[in-house]
């Protein structure tokens, strides 16, 4: 059975490559004229980067461009790189690795039928324009013309690209915000002199903002917004809870203890009370979690936290803050645990994160502590250290590869440099088109790599 859908399958495509050849007259039934492989050799590329001195500088480097496929489409005849090359790669002399059932010559698409050219694998081509390449059978009468595009990025992939969205002073005096996506809207919660206040936006806007009426939500801290099972929920200052399916109207959860939310996973909304951490299925029930370090280590103030899947496809929850510098003046860090767990929701203690003495890239005291997930690592940000010494307000992105061990600054992620240094409320999240929003004061900003924004990743 298998042999004969092979065999029917060899026979579909040999009347199809017999009937895309032609000659002067008419179609001529041959199956020796059609290109099966198309692979390009190594480019060159420049490169631009800051020295050790803070100098600018530019150097060339090479590259296999074999890694970067080009796809054969015999009904449309063309051949093309459906993921682009890097930006600045200079492809004007490029060895090319043709396979066909015969002859192959090429020229340029602009030039007339005079213009063509004998391939040869150990001839470098300029592919900057689009060529035809031709394939002729072994005695010359048919042949099949392909269309090759090279295509390159214009952009560099490794670029943060950020644009101001807007600057308002409708918020500019809160005491708290927090921005969170729902709906493919923006949702900005602001706790003002002790009033809520929210206004949204659409994702596909972010420069026109419109204030809602948010009602029975008055007590709510804004700061412990959180999504689960398509609702919103906070807690209220005095540990109530209470959730919203619309965002609008907000009902009380008779939640059997007084919680601070601080994230959740698909399965199950995690807390914080009486110094230990919980989770529930359902906001009423609390479990109350094992931890593996004292529970004098939790954090007290700046709580961010987020869960999400590793790329080896363990679960884990990451949370962190900072304690009282002066409760602790000796901490140089902030608080940092995690649970991790083979199943989503799976009972799992959570471990401290021991700042080793070597480890000189910890999680920063920030005020208003952010932790991100953005594509496949770990964003932090915030406002001053807490020593007002160690660090300026948004001063950086700080970045961890290594699921919070280590946040470095390392060039590739950072924020714009008008908000740097600048002292403001402060809140951040992320969109499912990996556009990084930011909340700065009044000013919305909006930027994402822009690698993640091309079309083939």
């Amino acid at each position: 059975m298998k042999k004969s859908i092979l065999s029917l399958s060899v026979a579909v495509l040999s009347l199809f490559l017999i009937c895309s050849c032609k000659d002067d007259e008419a179609a001529v039934l041959s199956t020796d004229c059609y290109i099966n492989s198309f692979e390009l050799g190594n480019v060159r590329r420049q490169v631009e980067t800051v020295t050790s001195a803070g100098n600018d500088t530019i150097y060339t480097i090479t590259y296999n461009a074999s890694y970067y496929p080009m796809t054969i489409d015999q009904l449309d005849g063309t051949i093309v790189n459906e993921d682009s090359l890097p930006v600045n790669s200079d492809v004007s002399a490029v060895l090319v690795s043709v396979e066909s059932s015969g002859s192959v010559v090429y020229r340029r698409a602009s030039d007339d039928e005079n213009s063509w050219n004998s391939y040869s694998s150990a001839d470098s081509i300029d592919l900057t324009s689009p060529l035809i390449f031709r394939a002729y059978s072994a005695d010359y009468s048919v042949w099949r013309d392909y269309t090759v595009q090279i295509n390159i990025h214009q952009q560099d992939g490794e670029v943060f690209t950020w644009k101001k969205m807007m600057e308002t002073g409708a918020w500019a005096s809160a005491d708290t915000v927090r921005l969170a996506v729902k709906d493919d809207c923006l949702w900005l919660f602001c706790r003002e002199r002790g009033a809520v206040r929210l206004f949204t936006s659409l994702l596909t806007d972010g420069t026109q903002w419109t204030e809602q009426t948010a009602a029975g939500c008055e007590n709510a801290d804004v700061t412990t917004l959180t999504m689960f099972n398509g609702q919103l929920y906070m807690s209220g200052m005095d540990g109530t809870l209470m959730t919203s399916a619309d965002g609008l109207t907000w009902n009380r959860v008779a939640a059997e203890r007084p919680v601070r939310l601080l994230t959740a996973d698909a399965v199950h909304l995690y807390a914080l009370s009486d110094a230990a951490v919980w989770r529930s299925a359902d906001g009423l029930s609390w479990v109350e979690e094992g931890l593996e370090s004292e529970s004098a280590l939790l954090p007290e103030q700046d709580f961010s936290a987020l869960a999400y899947v590793q790329e080896n496809g363990l679960y884990r929850v990451l949370m962190a803050g900072n304690r009282s510098l002066m409760s602790y003046p000796e901490d140089d860090a902030a608080m940092l645990w995690s649970r991790t767990s083979i199943e989503e929701g799976g009972a799992a203690a959570w471990a401290y994160f021991n700042v080793s003495p070597d480890n000189r890239y910890a999680c920063p005291q920030l005020a208003t502590l952010h932790l991100l997930r953005y594509d496949d690592v770990l964003l932090a940000l915030g406002g001053a250290s807490l020593d007002g010494v160690s660090h300026q307000s948004l001063d950086a992105l700080y970045v961890s590869r290594d699921n919070g061990v280590t946040w470095k600054n390392d060039g590739i992620y950072v924020l714009p440099d008008e908000v740097s240094g600048r002292y403001a409320v402060l809140s951040a999240a992320v969109d499912a088109d990996y556009y990084l929003w930011v909340v700065a004061g009044g000013q919305i900003w909006r930027g994402r790599l822009n690698e993640l924004g091309f079309v083939h990743r």
